[in-house]
């Protein structure tokens, strides 16, 4: 279909969960073939659907369910706990309907492309919503009526009871905008409320009243008002507390997975980290397969995993690295190998290895025709119902297949499993292609900054995509802060403090990781730089920061050298930033600067006096993500170093360092 993609698949998944709740007649398969769908792409929330799509899953869902309305009915059905919380998710965190369409655009955004939304509030319980479609979008009518049951079920999360929508403006019958007016019953903190503000205004009027016109009875009516009074300002206490609370622990029901979701997104920036390690430390192929194997064991959430190479004549493929089998699997999978060049059905794994094409597969009784009499009774024998299989292709030619399946978990496959393991196949690839052409130094040179560019690329799309849920995060705290100020009850506040506290700290991790980015990317300038005006330069901003503290700077005079001075500078901010913090516990710092010949080679150094470490770890301490010291003794995210490693490697030159623990540590650049 040739149109962009518009509806998220979480719209068309809450069209399935109301099948099978109420319509449990229709069969989905039928309904997704005909839309040109799968179920693995309507469970993967971050797959999209064209219009063509959502119009023929709307044709014959109309006509099987024999309801035309299905499409309201499946809005509405998206507050309901059977549809298992697509928009409960986004809005159960808050106090009420209003602040739910207050950040209606933000919200419809996660679920569509095709339309804005705007909300506008006209008084306490009622707002009015203006949906403006995209430039060269043609929606069809129903998806107004699906918008409608959606609009009221973000007041059935809270009331229980729908509400008014007046639609007095609609482009399906020539208005310009889809235009929507709701209003809605008030919940019993805002009755509450109501009686609270004329309890006491009647309260002080009726007091007022008896002082003036009979004193005497004074005292005996404020015995009975005020209680009165104070009575009501406890009731609606407490309903606004109750739902604070409410909305304070489904606030941090979302947030533990937002922060569990940029976790998985660390880690698999960790494992590319981890995989480009291994491709620019091993020359064997079998170890680095192997090693690669043990690192996707520890980092993605896969049961079992293999690795298949193509053998010399390019007829088999064989497995050469595994996990997660047993002793008896591991011997069958490593001793059958698949054929490459037989007749008839050649099979999942095969086609991917040849057509360099990747599959997803979760049910493979559903493809039993295409696959091999032998490969069905070995996927029978490992269990295997569904998996991934992509391939391993380096200058476009396949090496091998990279496969992973879900046999204890269970867990469908979906499209964002397949986008990540195509972003770890063509790393595999790179490594082994360099493997075998390491005699071949400037080919292999050549290979390696492939591998870096792919590295870097995709470590810089995981780390913009760690941007998402720092912003959904600090986005409903700063909503809950507004609306609600200081009524939050304990222990809110320390829930607020863990949240920002985790936010700070992905903040940094994404900024180092780009920083780490641009300095292997960046375009080098060559020119003559005073080092020692320049260590000057950084120490003198370091020093500003550090007012409090007693630290003394020797900088050695006269030390020049040819490069990039961007680059430099960024190096000596990291070299004397870590020389500072590590020098925190000292009553008198001392940090230095000069040269010296080591092994006749002439060597800036940077020398503290701080806690070292010891040298058992220096070959850890330039990898990214390495920390030699607690994150409660100094903090970082170990990628400071690293950024020092690549500067000093892209002018050609050498950093180590040595160290004792308790006694500072020296670095040495050889340019």
């Amino acid at each position: 279909m040739d149109s962009p993609p518009l509806y998220n698949s979480r719209i068309f998944d809450t069209y399935l969960k109301l099948l099978a709740q109420r319509y449990p007649h229709v069969r989905t398969n039928e309904v997704l073939s005909y839309a040109g769908m799968s179920e693995h792409e309507v469970a993967d929330p971050g797959h999209w659907f064209t219009q063509q799509q959502a119009d023929r899953f709307h044709e014959v869902l109309a006509r099987m369910t024999g309801n035309p309305g299905i499409a309201r009915e499946a809005g509405r059905y998206a507050a309901s706990p059977e549809a298992l919380g697509l928009v409960r998710q986004y809005v159960l965190g808050l106090v009420g309907p209003a602040l739910g369409y207050a950040l209606l655009n933000r919200t419809a955004a996660l679920f569509t492309r095709s339309s804005t939304f705007e909300s506008r509030k006209i008084g306490d319980n009622r707002i009015e919503v203006t949906v403006r479609f995209s430039p060269g979008v043609r929606e069809r009518s129903y998806q107004c009526a699906n918008r409608t049951g959606f609009l009221e079920a973000l007041v059935v999360i809270f009331s229980r009871c729908l509400p008014e929508i007046e639609h007095p403006e609609c482009i399906f019958q020539g208005g310009g905008v889809c235009r929507y007016v709701i209003s809605w019953p008030k919940g019993h903190a805002d009755l509450w409320r109501t009686v609270r503000r004329w309890g006491l205004l009647g309260g002080a009027v009726l007091g007022l009243a008896t002082l003036l016109l009979s004193p005497s009875l004074f005292p005996v009516v404020a015995a009975v008002t005020i209680p009165l009074v104070l009575l009501f300002f406890l009731a609606a206490e407490r309903a606004e507390n109750k739902d604070l609370s409410a909305a304070v622990d489904n606030l941090r029901d979302s947030t533990e997975k937002l922060l569990g979701q940029s976790q998985s997104n660390s880690d698999n920036a960790l494992l590319v980290s981890e995989i480009g390690q291994v491709v620019s430390s091993k020359s064997d192929i079998e170890h680095i397969l192997t090693t690669i194997a043990a690192l996707l064991e520890k980092r993605l959430d896969y049961d079992r995993g293999v690795i298949m190479m193509a053998d010399a004549g390019r007829s088999a493929l064989r497995v050469l690295a595994s996990y997660g089998f047993d002793e008896a699997g591991r011997r069958v999978i490593h001793e059958t190998p698949i054929a490459l060049d037989g007749i008839g059905p050649r099979g999942v794994v095969a086609g991917s290895f040849l057509d360099q094409k990747p599959f997803l597969v979760n049910d493979l009784d559903e493809i039993d025709h295409l696959i091999p009499p032998p490969h069905r009774e070995l996927g029978r024998r490992l269990g295997i119902r569904s998996f991934i299989s992509c391939p391993i292709v380096c200058e476009g030619q396949s090496l091998g297949v990279l496969a992973v399946d879900t046999i204890r978990t269970g867990r469908p496959l979906l499209q964002s499993d397949l986008s990540l393991l195509m972003g770890i196949a063509p790393v595999i690839g790179i490594s082994i292609h360099n493997a075998e052409h390491l005699a071949r130094e400037q080919r292999q040179a050549a290979l390696l900054e492939v591998a870096n560019q792919e590295l870097e690329a995709f470590c810089y799309t995981v780390a913009h995509d760690l941007r998402a849920p720092l912003r959904a995060i600090n986005g409903y705290c700063a909503v809950i802060r507004e609306e609600c100020g200081d009524r939050l009850p304990p222990p809110s506040p320390a829930y607020f403090s863990r949240i920002g506290a985790a936010a700070v700290r992905m903040g940094e991790l994404i900024d180092d990781l780009l920083a780490l980015y641009r300095v292997t990317r960046s375009e080098l300038v060559w020119e003559e730089i005073d080092l020692s005006g320049l260590v000057g330069e950084v120490a003198e901003e370091l020093q500003q920061r550090e007012t409090a503290r007693s630290v003394e700077f020797a900088i050695a005079a006269g030390v020049t050298v040819r490069g990039d001075r961007k680059l430099l500078r960024i190096a000596l901010e990291n070299l004397l930033g870590n020389a500072l913090k590590y020098t925190g516990m000292r009553p008198r710092a001392l940090i230095e600067f000069g040269t010296a010949e080591v092994d006749g080679v002439t060597a800036c150094f940077i020398r503290d006096n701080g806690t070292g470490f010891s040298m058992r770890y220096v070959d850890k301490l330039f990898r990214p993500f390495q920390r030699l010291h607690r994150d409660d003794e100094f903090e970082g995210t170990g990628i400071g170093l690293a950024t020092v490693h690549r500067i000093v490697n892209r002018h050609g030159g050498r950093i180590w360092a040595e160290a004792e623990e308790g006694r500072g540590a020296v670095f040495y650049i050889a340019l």
